[in-house]
């Protein structure tokens, strides 16, 4: 933390930039000025007087802006040997780690294309995440190995580059991933499979046509083979990275940034006073496979002179413990982490005293939640309320933002686009403009949004237009609404409705929304089954631990309260072991295990699921009230 207490006054909008002699401005986008850098070499353009300050924190072994590019140059010296060139699509699969960040940079630097994919992705269809794509190498953690080198014998991978959590741990802290009973269920099945573990190297030797080598030789490879790197000019319209949806609304797509993007992002941001600070610490815990974690957790912030604290096991159960081992400042992660936290021990009166923006991104909250965290921090020392940002990472890559938001007053509010370069628009479904306070289809503008999706004219099409002045908007699928302070509510996906036999359409995240921080339940989602010809409106809930009330008396009360059909009670949601978010399609397939009132009694609920047979002799049952046995329900 010596960085942080170094630089503490010093301001991160007042950093002195030092651009490489040869930087011009070469483009504009919606007036932002682009320059001739990749992103790396924008980074460190921040960073020229803060040669000190560790760039990364990583269990205590620290690289600092001054070693940085020593430690990046290393990496592409080691590529360029093994044959990765400008055009090549490389292929990531790692959690937050200094090999994904040193990777990212020396690619960039090398003008070769990452393609980042999230492990769940790639073990369910390797050759569509890499020989689909053009990819013939392979970056990924050896705890991930096991689960995709059975397919990559029929696979185009010709290259794989094998990294490990301990690789970069210093020596008094080679303990921190010996034990991982502590860990939730299915991210056990990640990182600590020691069964597949011990088969792997078997099963590699068999495949004779690709070669397997240790980052730690490439590195060395390296090393042995230093050359100067050559800071030049580069391509801003080039291909850079290719990303992907989260695959909560359909199969992922593969989003195409340029170049010119990511460096769109951080300009973006130039000369802001965020309250931020050179040297503060950043909690570094969402994979860099998303565009929010990428960019707004860790590029951005190194631009402005922080310390990334790199997490690469996505743990919401220990959450709250590890924000106080880690004394960050700047928090960015999903909400679900923070209701963990909630649900958790107690802190210390002063064990988030650091904290000086809490923030999730990427979900809607509820005023309900909201009031929850913020409880949260302040029974933990936290001076600052929580913070919300929000925007689809293709159509604007973070779009919105809490910054400059009243503090006192702020609840759910999504945020405030950074004007003029980003602009907000909401819609109906015609297309015409609508006034304030009026809800419709969000569109938004910006320069670091997507070039497009990767082979998918129809996807791009349907994605992206251009205006009459030549300005690219983005079609986000969000229902949203502006606020007289300018700020946003991102209230839900279209798609997250229903219309009844009327033809009148029901948006179900304004049943979630109106959720009462009063009530017993930590969270919940609300989905409409259809059976028997109608649709059921059901709330799949996660309760307070503290709570008393009877599970039959909760069912009654949400019932009569929110106008449900039924609820169905869960000890918490399943989330990826990667991307920490909520399973959504699963919750909404899940038809079994539901409990409905029965009408004109106290207490007495009857199980039901959503089958046809099964609804309609449940109906008959409860209109003829023939259930009257009180249903135990755990």
């Amino acid at each position: 933390m010596d960085g942080m207490k170094e630089n503490r006054r010093k301001k991160a909008c007042d950093i002195k930039r030092i651009l490489p002699p040869w930087a011009k401005v070469v483009k504009r986008i919606n007036g932002l000025p682009i320059y001739n850098m990749s992103v790396y070499e924008n980074i460190l353009s921040w960073n020229r007087e803060n040669q000190s300050t560790p760039a990364m924190d990583y269990y205590g072994r620290t690289i600092t802006y001054g070693e940085l590019p020593e430690c990046v140059n290393e990496y592409i010296c080691g590529f360029r040997k093994l044959g990765i060139t400008a055009g090549k699509v490389v292929t990531l699969c790692l959690p937050v780690s200094i090999e994904n960040l040193l990777s990212l940079f020396a690619l960039d630097c090398i003008g070769a294309v990452a393609n980042s994919v999230n492990i769940l992705f790639l073990k369910s269809d390797v050759n569509l995440y890499t020989t689909e794509k053009g990819s013939d190498v392979l970056i990924i953690l050896d705890a991930y190995l096991p689960k995709i080198v059975d397919s990559l014998k029929n696979s185009g991978i010709r290259e794989v580059i094998v990294t490990n959590l301990s690789d970069y741990l210093p020596e008094d802290n080679r303990h921190v991933f010996d034990d991982m009973s502590s860990l939730p269920e299915n991210a056990r099945n990640f990182f600590d499979d020691r069964a597949g573990m011990e088969s792997c190297p078997e099963k590699m030797a068999k495949l004779t046509e690709i070669r397997f080598t240790k980052m730690s030789d490439v590195i060395r490879l390296g090393r042995e083979n230093l050359l100067p790197f050559d800071s030049a000019p580069v391509d801003i319209e080039r291909d850079s990275e290719y990303s992907y949806t989260s695959g909560t609304t359909g199969t992922p797509k593969c989003i195409v940034f340029k170049e010119e993007s990511t460096n769109a992002f951080i300009e973006m941001h130039v000369g802001l006073d965020l309250k931020d600070y050179v040297g503060e610490r950043v909690f570094q815990v969402i994979p860099l496979t998303h565009a929010t974690g990428e960019r707004v957790s860790c590029f951005l912030q190194m631009a402005r002179g922080k310390t990334l604290v790199l997490n690469p096991i996505y743990n919401k159960e220990s959450f709250g413990a590890d924000l106080k081992r880690t004394q960050c400042n700047w928090i960015l992660a999903a909400p679900s982490f923070y209701l963990a936290a909630i649900d958790g021990p107690y802190l210390g009166k002063d064990a988030l005293a650091c904290v000086t923006r809490p923030t999730s991104g990427g979900e809607p909250v509820t005023k309900s939640n909201v009031k929850m965290i913020d409880d949260w921090l302040r029974r933990n020392g936290c001076g600052v309320r929580f913070a919300i940002g929000g925007g689809a990472a293709e159509d604007g890559s973070g779009t919105f933002f809490t910054y400059f938001m009243n503090d006192e007053t702020k609840t759910n509010e999504t945020g405030i686009p950074l004007e003029p370069y980003i602009r907000a628009g909401i819609v109906d479904e015609t297309g015409r403009e609508l006034p304030q306070g009026k809800r419709g289809y969000l569109i938004v503008t910006s320069p670091a949004s997507a070039d497009r999706y990767l082979n998918d004219e129809k996807a791009t099409k349907n994605r992206w237009f251009m205006d009459e002045n030549g300005t690219k908007w983005g079609i986000t699928g969000d229902i949203a609404v502006k606020n007289p302070d300018g700020s946003y509510n991102i209230l839900g996906r279209s798609s997250d409705s229903y219309t009844d036999e009327k033809g009148e359409i029901h948006y179900l995240f304004d049943i979630e929304y109106s959720l009462d921080a009063e009530d017993p339940v930590l969270e919940w989602e609300i989905n409409a089954h259809r059976a028997g010809g109608k649709f059921y409106v059901c709330a799949q809930v996660v309760l307070k631990k503290e709570q008393t009330m009877s599970r039959e008396k909760i069912v009654r009360m949400l019932c009569r309260k929110y106008g449900l059909d039924a609820v169905k009670f869960y000890e918490k949601f399943e989330s990826s072991p990667v991307t920490g978010k909520r399973d959504y399609k699963l919750l909404k397939n899940d038809k079994q295990g539901y409990y409905a009132p029965v009408p004109h009694t106290e207490d007495d609920v009857y199980r039901l699921d959503f089958e046809e047979e099964h609804v309609e002799k449940h109906m008959e049952k409860c209109a003829g009230y023939m259930v009257s046995r009180r249903a135990y329900i755990g």
